[in-house]
């Protein structure tokens, strides 16, 4: 399935690929590159049910060029877990934080662990040295590929205001300027990502009342001098609605906040304020020049997101999460983002066939696409073949073509028109 829409200043393409091995939310997921070709990585989280007793330790990685899905040995913990994070920095997957739950006392533990995953070998290494202060649901991303920063979150029985800085060539933990230490800062839930030597972070929800979702948009900037220093600025807050459990990503260089909710909710998705199941939001928020804006809305309803994996090229993968009515997720999505900077424009998904194609593939177009340029687009984005489309029914040489799945993107005028395509082996 393919699906494309023109939003604000940008075309959105959700193309459904190799589902999960298993139906799975609220677990560590990150994306890294290992000899040329990309993977993207889930840690943990919940299966169908959504009980203390559908918490799991199991761990996966996707081949994006191969469209595969394999299990990896389970994550090293005593128990499994959820609202962990991850981040690949080098060769190495950390997953950090994240909590347990038990059906007696204490009910919900933070942790403090930080497991090791060689890219390389797909093999577990010793865990990395605690995080000072237990943590979970937090923000966490990666600064100039060397260090991870751990930002707010929930431990144990509050949220905190610090930030955790872990340097992954000497396995050492400093402690960065904190939060302000107030509620609109503070939070769990939340998500973001850092651009440059700047931490955007939205979202999330506050202590207080039935722990509201939070509206409001946090800034700091790093001292590339002194990476634990951190100038924060004064929050942003009452522009586009609240969310919770959104995944962050980077487009045109620019944070973009996709899928979440606007109500905070427990780890089997009723609402913290008593208002039932949570449906997932799907406006896609997006910050430039000083203002929220928004990025058009998603084709698909997700929520429950710890990561998404950025796979370069404006090119991300989406995998699993909650649905409406509390249905955990399988589906998994390859997302390409192109930042337009033009208006509305028509769009339409072709088809092509035959499919799987081993030679050549026919694609008939409307007529307002006759006469446009194509390129075609493999799983990384990357456009491998480009040409004109001269009759009503297009047809592309796909010999030269390695085998699997792409994308054919064409356009005329104000028209376009994308449609996916497969290549297989000739029997």
């Amino acid at each position: 399935m393919l699906l494309a829409f023109q939003g604000a200043s940008a075309q959105w393409t959700w193309t459904a690929v190799a589902p999960l091995p298993m139906p799975t939310s609220n677990h560590a997921l990150c994306a890294g590159e290992v000899g040329g070709s990309w993977y993207v990585y889930t840690f943990g989280g919940i299966t169908s049910g959504l009980q203390e007793s559908d918490i799991h330790r199991n761990a996966f990685r996707y081949d994006v060029a191969a469209n595969t899905w394999t299990a990896l040995p389970d994550m090293p913990d005593t128990l499994g877990k959820i609202a962990s994070a991850a981040s690949v920095v080098g060769d190495t997957a950390y997953v950090i934080g994240g909590y347990h739950v038990f059906q007696g006392q204490p009910f919900e533990l933070s942790s403090n662990r930080v497991h090791r995953l060689d890219l390389s070998t797909n093999t577990w290494m010793p865990n990395g040295t605690n995080i000072p202060v237990a943590i979970d649901d937090q923000v966490q991303a990666v600064w100039r590929d060397s260090l991870i920063y751990v930002i707010t979150g929930w431990s144990n029985t509050t949220n905190v205001a610090n930030v955790q800085v872990y340097d992954p060539a000497y396995d050492q933990w400093a402690a960065g300027t904190p939060v302000p230490n107030n509620a609109q800062y503070k939070a769990f839930g939340a998500s973001g990502v850092i651009i440059g030597d700047t931490i955007y972070y939205h979202g999330g929800a506050s202590t207080g009342t039935n722990f509201p979702a939070q509206d409001r948009l946090r800034i700091g900037v790093i001292d590339p001098l002194v990476p634990t220093s951190i100038t924060w600025l004064p929050a942003v807050s009452g522009i586009l609605g609240a969310r919770y459990r959104s995944g962050a990503i980077v487009v045109d260089g620019t944070p973009v906040w996709v899928g979440g909710s606007v109500v905070s909710y427990n780890y089997d998705a009723v609402a913290y304020n008593g208002s039932g199941v949570v449906p997932p939001a799907t406006e896609i928020l997006r910050w430039s020049q000083g203002a929220f804006s928004s990025f058009g809305t998603t084709p698909v309803q997700v929520m429950d997101l710890r990561g998404i994996g950025d796979i370069g090229g404006g090119a991300f993968v989406l995998a699993g999460g909650i649905g409406p009515q509390q249905a955990v997720l399988d589906s998994v999505w390859l997302v390409q983002v192109e930042p337009t900077g033009i208006g509305e424009y028509l769009t339409v998904v072709l088809s092509a066939y035959p499919v799987p194609a081993t030679d050549h593939v026919l694609i008939p177009l409307p007529l307002e696409l006759r006469n446009g340029r194509y390129g075609i687009h493999n799983a990384l984005g990357r456009v491998v073949a480009t040409g004109s489309a001269t009759a009503d029914v297009l047809e592309i040489d796909v010999r030269d073509l390695a085998h699997g799945p792409y994308v054919l993107r064409i356009s005329h005028g104000m028209s376009s028109a994308m449609c996916r395509l497969l290549v297989a082996a000739e029997q």
